[in-house]
């Protein structure tokens, strides 16, 4: 009977923490008042009864249903602030999976474009890869396997596979290290690309083992933006789209495979 009056919307991992925190305090608030006026109109303990009545019977719909006042969700998603989103682990870089890296004082784009990997696009304003780079990152990603070990990334980023955690969830994969999320691949598809253009970068510049593993994490990520084609050989396509989640929605940018749909990045707008 349980398992029926669950909502699995907002329940489980898909719980919305901060709708909790606020219905909780709803919750305390209205059990105290309801205990207040019984004790007036009748007896304290009376009052106390009917606050823990209130109180546990809150804290069972909060329990399975997520929420205690209806329409909860929608409204945390309208008016609840992002940063305080953020906090809860529900703003728009936690659940895309920005890296936690040590932040980097790095300017990607100029170091790119000394490196010769960027160049000024020929028929638009912005930079595109350099044609012999792209060849060169091209062959690469022919010789990674479709099934990629993800301990491959972490090792090419300057990690030691034993110091870090990765879990798989569907075809995403995601590194973490002390409770901190290090890096997120948002399908097999994207890990494939980042090995390859860790290879590429290797064999390319020395400057590539200088960098510390935020850097090249943040280097790898950029460069999927680049993307011209995917392993399937089909075209990589650049889109932004509205992203749902239990507590807000938002813009997201995304590179996606046009012949077998894979994401190769998903990055909240700025």
């Amino acid at each position: 009977m349980l398992s029926r009056l669950r909502n699995p919307e907002y329940t489980g991992a898909n719980r919305c923490l901060p709708c909790t925190v606020v219905n909780s305090v709803i919750a305390v608030t209205l059990a105290g008042a309801v205990g207040v006026g019984v004790a007036t109109v009748a007896t304290p303990v009376a009052g106390g009864v009917a606050a823990l009545l209130v109180l546990a019977g809150s804290a069972l719909s909060i329990w399975l249903r997520g929420y205690l006042v209806p329409g909860t969700p929608e409204l945390t998603k309208r008016y609840m602030p992002p940063w305080l989103l953020a906090w809860f682990g529900k703003g728009p870089a936690a659940e895309t999976g920005t890296s936690h890296f040590e932040e980097e004082d790095i300017e990607l784009e100029t170091m790119l474009l000394e490196l010769d990997v960027l160049e000024p696009c020929d028929d638009v304003d912005d930079l595109c890869l350099t044609d012999s780079f792209d060849e060169a990152w091209t062959r690469e990603l022919r010789q990674v396997p479709e099934d990629i070990d993800p301990r491959r990334v972490v090792e090419l980023l300057g990690l030691e596979a034993a110091e870090v955690g990765i879990q798989q969830f569907d075809d995403a994969v995601t590194i973490h290290r002390d409770g901190g999320r290090l890096g997120q691949w948002p399908s097999k598809t994207a890990l494939r690309v980042d090995v390859a253009a860790a290879r590429t970068l290797a064999e390319w510049t020395d400057e590539w083992a200088k960098l510390s593993p935020g850097a090249r994490g943040e280097t790898l990520a950029g460069l999927r933006v680049f993307v011209r084609e995917c392993p399937d050989g089909s075209a990589a396509t650049f889109t932004t789209e509205t992203v749902e989640s239990c507590c807000s929605n938002y813009e997201v940018v995304t590179v996606r495979c046009e012949g077998t749909g894979d994401r190769l990045l998903e990055q909240p707008v700025n």
